[in-house]
């Protein structure tokens, strides 16, 4: 085998036939092109990530002439960024990453992120269920290139408000249109570690580092922050209702870190794509030194009316009457989001 590692590039995408096109741009003649999917019966990417560089690496091994040194994954409809990068960093340093890319299509992006599908897939022994549009969500913030295809036919105007959406939801990636002619402009951007871990547009908004590449004055990213808890209730009917209809306009994107007062002890992570809403309890107790204080819910969207959203949100949080109680009668609010269940004492030594 040769000393030179074998090099990896992700190609994800929600459509299937764009996504292909893509990959089969960037493979060219001089790489190999392997597709792989998620399909229930597997445990994990991991192992189809595993098995499609091994073949290569086997082949370079038994075959002297010369054989492809890059290797390109068509990653499925299903995959998640996160667990690809994952399997194919653990097979360093034989193999390195070189690029992460997301294909978009221009023409029902949106719809993608407003589909309310869960798609199933094993993980340790078990199905998890995860939204579809999460997942589409995934793989636009963790690229370090959105190559967006289908744009013939779509508006001008709607197509600059797409890419500048794009480029909030993750500042740090390139947005390019797709180009038959020119296919290695997709991967200039080399795969870096720290910027694949802060990529997301709510985690670079947070650290104060959100600059995109391209701004429109109709797409917004904004920072909500209150040191007082939320009243469980009447932010779960703030989502289910003036949000989901859309009357401080589209909200697209929803992700930060929430302090429920019915769970007072604990911090969550607040996730909503499109009618998803998922709220998930952090490493944080409420009481580590450096566990975030209050709300830090970012929300990213299209002719957002930012005052009034701001104020809803302070409607949500306790007045100054149930501020003063105490935390027994907070846990006793309305709580209708999914249980938290308590780690078990062997997971805590």
């Amino acid at each position: 085998m040769s000393e030179s590692p074998l090099t990896v590039i992700l190609v994800l995408g929600a459509c299937p036939p764009e996504r292909r096109t893509i990959a089969r741009q960037i493979a060219g003649s001089a790489s190999a092109l392997v597709t792989i999917e998620r399909p229930m019966g597997v445990d994990g990417i991991g192992t189809l990530v595993d098995e499609a560089i091994d073949a290569l690496l086997a082949r370079a091994f038994l075959d002297p002439s010369p054989s492809p040194r890059r290797l390109v994954l068509d990653c499925g409809t299903t995959v998640q960024p996160v667990d690809a990068v994952g399997a194919v960093l653990a097979r360093a340093p034989e193999v390195r990453l070189d690029a992460v890319v997301t294909a978009v299509d221009a023409s029902h992006i949106l719809q993608d992120l407003d589909d309310d599908r869960w798609i199933g897939h094993s993980a340790d022994d078990t199905i998890v269920y995860t939204s579809r549009a999460a997942i589409v969500m995934e793989q636009i913030e963790y690229a370090d290139t959105i190559a967006v295809t289908g744009r013939q036919g779509v508006e001008h105007g709607r197509l600059a408000v797409l890419l500048a959406l794009l480029s909030h939801l993750n500042p740090t990636a390139l947005v390019r249109l797709a180009d038959a002619r020119r296919p290695s402009r997709y991967t200039d951007s080399p795969f870096d570690v720290d910027r694949f871990s802060g990529s997301p547009g709510w985690v670079s908004k947070i650290n104060g580092e959100h600059t995109p590449w391209i701004e429109h004055p109709r797409v917004s990213t904004m920072l909500f922050e209150s040191a007082r808890p939320m009243h469980p209730e009447r932010l779960l009917a703030l989502f289910d209702g003036p949000i989901e209809s859309r009357r401080f306009g589209r909200i697209v994107r929803t992700s930060g870190f929430c302090r429920l007062a019915s769970r007072s002890t604990q911090v969550g992570l607040l996730q909503q794509v499109g009618t998803m809403l998922e709220l998930e309890p952090t490493s944080f107790s409420s009481a580590d030194p450096g566990a975030p204080l209050g709300q830090e819910l970012v929300f990213t969207g299209i002719d957002v009316d930012q005052p009034a959203l701001i104020a809803a949100l302070h409607d949500c949080t306790l007045t100054d009457a149930e501020l003063t109680a105490d935390p027994v009668t907070w846990a006793g609010y309305p709580d209708a989001f999914t249980l938290w269940l308590e780690p078990l004492a062997s997971d805590q030594d």
